[in-house]
């Protein structure tokens, strides 16, 4: 059962961090570029960043998550 809450904090906590880091993404597309292209079209080496950071913060999310349900289980 504990494999399951594990698991189940991992994917909540994936889950925050993509809409976070999508959400983002989206407004810096609405106020910053003003719908004229987006992000990836504007810079490619930038849109590498972002998977590679977007990639990170849900390994980071993930982790903690899993952490705080194992200890709130405890």
């Amino acid at each position: 059962m504990k494999l399951v809450t594990v698991v189940a904090g991992a994917l909540v906590g994936g889950a925050l961090a993509t809409m976070i880091c999508w959400g983002a993404l989206y407004v810096y597309g609405a106020f910053v570029l003003r719908g004229e292209g987006s992000l990836f079209d504007t810079n490619p080496e930038i849109a590498n960043l972002f998977f590679v950071g977007w990639s990170v913060l849900t390994a980071i999310g993930a982790a903690i998550a899993a952490i705080i349900v194992t200890r709130m289980r405890s």
